[in-house]
Formats: structure tokens, C-alpha cells, sequence
């Protein structure tokens, strides 16, 4: 079972136009830049493990009950621990602190076309910082997400897709990465309980698909995975409930876990919130 850390770019590659190879500490920076798009997860490189946790927040700007607009600020917030795992809390106790933090605010506008069917232009900018060799790095994304909603008995399905550019600038080291995403995925909610009413726990499994510009590169040294490493897939179960659960007027978000395979890959991600 190999995860890798690079593959955090989730098929994005080094650029193509750098003249010297990264070295295993800058790459795992420029690669920590894209985990706020791609999610949680614990990852390994050279022997090191990477312990990701996205913290999607957000908030919904007032509007109109009858509002086709809404907009929404996305406030993501992303920690890492390096070289944890959890059984070294019996001998260790508790990291001190995180490795790695980053902060990618934004902006997302959810149109509603037509009766169950959404678009959600948005963009982000924000900074990741590698707290343990004092770099930081510009994270900036800009794209387009569909969603699609249908209810043919007690199951609620939804069809997504999503097209996303993100750009990570390396200033420390004049370095500049990016990768452009097409993502398809599907959703299936249902309660436990399908005969009961008002709040309810439920689950929700899904699947998706992703496709991108590039293969991703190997580590420091060049090795290449190939062109068949471009898609990958995930599938994975969140619970939740049927009406949102709130801490002080906070929406609590949906928590589960997935699984990710492609060629050469193989990483457990935990989810919070959307699987996307």
C-alpha cells in the first residue's frame, strides 16, 4: 500500500519548465499547497508521513427567500502534522503544535438555474505556510461546480461535476505550480430511519471520478508514474443528518471517510463536510 505525499497534487506535475529538480523538502511544501482543494488525508514521502485535515467553514450571505443568487464566503482552513501517528499519543502524548496551516479564503455564487439544478462559479486566494521551515507559499483557485438533484423514492441522489484551476505560488524558492481539475462524482443520501420525520441520522455514499492536465511527477529524483496515473477515483461514506446539526448556531459538518486508488496510489482520506 503506497501513499504518496506528491500525489497531494492528485495528478497535478511539477512544472514543466523548472531547470532544477525540487528537493524533497521544497517539494513537499509546493505539494502542501494544494491540499486545500484536495482534501484530507495522511500521506508519506521518503519515509515521512503528512496527516492532512481540512476544516471546510463557511458562511451564507442574507438574501432573499425567493433569491436565485446567494452568495456564500468559503473560509477552508487546513492543518498538518508531520511524523504522527495517532498510537503515539499513548507515548508521547499530543503533537505541540501543527506543521502546516493554511488559509485559502473565498468567494462562491450559488445560481439556481432551474428547479434542481444549481452552478457555483467561485474563486479563492489565500496563503499555506510549512510552519516547521518557515516557508510560505500564494495559493490561488478559480472554477466552476454543477450539481444536479433527483429523489426517486427514499434515496436523494445528486449528480455533481466541477472544473477548477489552482495555482500555488513558491516564492521562497521562485517556483510556480498549478494543475487544472475535471471532477464527476455522484451522491446518494438516505436516513436510517425512512419512515420517520423531522430530524433523522442519515448516511451518504459516493463516488467520483478525476481527470487532469497532467500526470503527476515522481519524487525529488524524476521518476515518472506514467500516463495512465491521470484519472483517479474515490469512494466513500459521510454521516450526518437529515437537518444540519448546530453548535452555538455553527453547522456542524458531515464526517466520514473514503478510500482513493489510482496507479501508484492508495490514500485514506477523512472528510468533513462534503466529499468534494
Amino acid at each position: 500500500m503506497r501513499a504518496c505525499l506528491y500525489c497531494l497534487l492528485m495528478g497535478a506535475s511539477l512544472s514543466a519548465h523548472a531547470t532544477t529538480p525540487l528537493t524533497r523538502s521544497e517539494e513537499a511544501v509546493i505539494n502542501f499547497g494544494f491540499a486545500t482543494q484536495l482534501g484530507s488525508g495522511i500521506y508519506s514521502v521518503s519515509g515521512r508521513t503528512l496527516q492532512v485535515y481540512r476544516l471546510p467553514f463557511g458562511y451564507t450571505l442574507p438574501a432573499a427567500e425567493d433569491a436565485r443568487i446567494r452568495p456564500r464566503l468559503t473560509l477552508p482552513f487546513t492543518i498538518g502534522f508531520v511524523d504522527f501517528k495517532p498510537r503515539d499519543v499513548v507515548d508521547s502524548g499530543l503533537p505541540e503544535g501543527l506543521d502546516t496551516i493554511s488559509f485559502v479564503p473565498g468567494i462562491a455564487l450559488d445560481i439556481n438555474v432551474v428547479k434542481d439544478w444549481r452552478l457555483e462559479p467561485f474563486a479563492e486566494a489565500g496563503i499555506a505556510r510549512d510552519r516547521e521551515n518557515e516557508i510560505d507559499q500564494r495559493v490561488y483557485s478559480v472554477g466552476l461546480r454543477s450539481y444536479f438533484d433527483f429523489n426517486p423514492g427514499a434515496t436523494d441522489w445528486q449528480l455533481y461535476n466541477e472544473l477548477v484551476h489552482v495555482v500555488v505560488e513558491q516564492r521562497s524558492f521562485d517556483r510556480t505550480d498549478d494543475f487544472t481539475r475535471f471532477r464527476i462524482g455522484t451522491t446518494a443520501r438516505r436516513p436510517f430511519d425512512t419512515a420517520g420525520a423531522g430530524r433523522r441520522a442519515d448516511f451518504l455514499a459516493y463516488g467520483l471520478v478525476e481527470l487532469f492536465t497532467d500526470s503527476p511527477g515522481g519524487p525529488a529524483e524524476g521518476q515518472e508514474l506514467g500516463d495512465d496515473s491521470g484519472a483517479q477515483y474515490e469512494f466513500g461514506i459521510t454521516f450526518g443528518a437529515t437537518e444540519p446539526l448546530r453548535l452555538w448556531k455553527i453547522k456542524l459538518p458531515r464526517i466520514g471517510f473514503g478510500y482513493r486508488m489510482a496507479e501508484g496510489l492508495s490514500v485514506y482520506r477523512i472528510v468533513f463536510g462534503s466529499p468534494y
